[in-house]
């Protein structure tokens, strides 16, 4: 780790006498937001296909912003994803990835950080769960607000909307969050039966009460096992009480050998309207934000990011959550930049090649004049930088994938901050139940393993994997490293680096 710190100040050093004047900032910065609609589907908003459409108010925002046609949280779970986006770092470049101890370190640099030295107000309005302050999330805000436990925004829109009234120097940076599309498809809201209201129980039983009891995480493969018993573990960094996403496999072994009561193509459909009830909801109290902006005069000068942190699988791969699996159903997310500072010429565009979390980092600090931290990964979304040619994604269970336009391989078997994973993918055969590669192409829904049938594809994505986790590994990252001593720090942000 020594080495890895003396690479840092090398490159920062190397940096200030490149660039030995403060890069010049706009004249007049434009107001940041950040909205994270939590696992809210790519494909259940009307903008990337949904018909009847639940998201009006986004689909309006999009037609005149610049839309990601293809984007994808670097993550399934809201931590993991949230760290992403707020640092514009893949999440082992943040801390050891290990699910059950994550929290982001304070040598971690968050958006709102970088945008103090600038003369930004930073604000946020967070819906709790995992995105509360204790797991370092709070790191340059002032205010964090995350007080309604797995709320919606529902609760975080009047307090963003409060604060707004009270005129903050501009400019201002708010990251706006709720987990209003987040299971158990009930959060608070305007209502929850907008969809589908004609609804009737079948033989099996009413799936609103696996709803109502927030079972639904017990429902493996069209089944519902009532007395599975899901595991906890206390986070010993946030000292909170978190579902073990392990439990998953265990719940698979279980329905082996037990008789579940049958969830209905009915009752899925039924899951799927209360889902689509909760991006309505969000939109609703979105839109109500936006026009706060319009009446405030802001908006004219706002840049707005909408985004997911993560979709939900909703039974497509047998399960109703997004900590499982890595697929486009739990990965495939909206990301929209729009408002009035968005440049004309961007305006009723689309992005046609890969995006990801870590590009929403870069692209706002860029936008507000900002000199970026040394190696971001993602690129700003707002130039004619090229789109990469892959992806990564790192889950919450040991596994890991690479994600093109066109296939995903995955592999899993041991946990992300096992030193044994560049050795695992490098020799291990490719071969299930270690490797999966889907062609989303010919198969969007990923249904179909084709190892054994595109095996040269399933190479090259193995090699894209590995040259990732070699220079991973090159930077000293995967690990919680030491923090920049404070004098040199405090310099650096001096001179506008940080």
């Amino acid at each position: 780790m020594k080495g890895h710190r003396e690479r840092v100040l090398g490159a920062l050093i190397a940096l200030i006498a490149a660039v030995p004047e403060v890069q010049a900032a706009p004249t007049t910065p434009p107001n940041l937001v950040l909205v994270s609609i939590d696992g809210l589907r790519a494909d259940r908003t009307g903008v990337y296909g949904a018909s009847p459409s639940p998201t009006p108010g986004l689909d309006r925002l999009a037609a005149v912003g610049l839309v990601c046609d293809l984007a994808l949280s670097q993550s399934n779970e809201s931590l993991f994803s949230h760290a992403a986006l707020l640092t514009g770092r893949h999440p082992s470049e943040i801390a050891p990835p290990d699910y059950h101890s994550f929290v982001l370190p304070s040598s971690a640099l968050l958006i709102p950080e970088i945008l103090k030295v600038y003369g930004y107000a930073r604000a946020a309005f967070v819906a709790g769960g995992h995105v509360k302050g204790v797991y370092g999330f709070e790191q340059g805000f002032d205010p964090y607000w995350d007080d309604a436990d797995f709320g919606s925004f529902f609760h975080t829109v009047p307090q963003a909307q409060a604060w707004l009234a009270e005129a903050p120097r501009a400019p201002f940076f708010m990251f706006l969050h709720g987990y209003d599309t987040h299971r158990p498809y009930l959060h608070a809201g305007l209502y929850n039966h907008v969809f589908d209201s004609d609804y009737r129980p079948s033989s099996a039983g009413n799936v609103d009460d696996v709803l109502i009891q927030s079972r639904i995480e017990r429902v493996v493969d069209g089944s519902y096992y009532s007395d599975f018993p899901f595991q906890y573990f206390w986070h010993p960094g946030a000292a909170e009480r978190i579902l073990d996403p392990g439990g998953y496999a265990r719940l698979r072994e279980y329905a082996a050998t037990h008789v579940g009561k049958p969830i209905t193509p009915r009752d899925a459909q039924h899951i799927r309207a209360h889902y689509d009830s909760g991006a309505l909801s969000a939109d609703i109290q979105l839109s109500r934000f936006v026009e706060t902006l319009h009446a405030s005069g802001a908006w004219d000068h706002t840049l707005m990011a909408v985004v997911a942190d993560h979709g939900e699988d909703l039974g497509d791969h047998g399960l109703y959550n997004h900590r499982s699996t890595l697929a486009d159903s739990a990965t495939r997310v909206p990301m929209i930049l729009t408002g009035g500072a968005l440049p004309e010429a961007l305006r009723g565009h689309h992005i046609p090649g890969l995006c990801s979390a870590i590009d929403v980092a870069p692209t706002l600090l860029h936008a507000a004049g900002a000199v970026l931290p040394p190696d971001l990964p993602g690129r700003d979304l707002l130039s004619d930088a090229p789109a990469p040619p892959y992806i990564i994604q790192e889950g919450v269970l040991p596994m890991i994938a690479v994600r093109t336009l066109t296939h995903r391989l995955t592999v899993q078997g041991l946990p992300l901050d096992s030193p044994l994973l560049e050795l695992l993918v490098r020799v291990a055969p490719i071969a299930a139940p270690t490797f999966s590669l889907y062609d989303l192409e010919h198969d969007p829904a990923e249904q179909i393993n084709v190892l054994q049938t595109q095996p040269d594809v399933a190479r090259t994505l193995r090699e894209h994997l590995l040259s990732w986790l070699a220079s991973r590994k090159a930077q000293g990252q995967g690990q919680a490293g030491p923090a920049l001593d404070p004098a040199f720090r405090d310099l650096l942000r001096q001179r506008g680096y940080w």
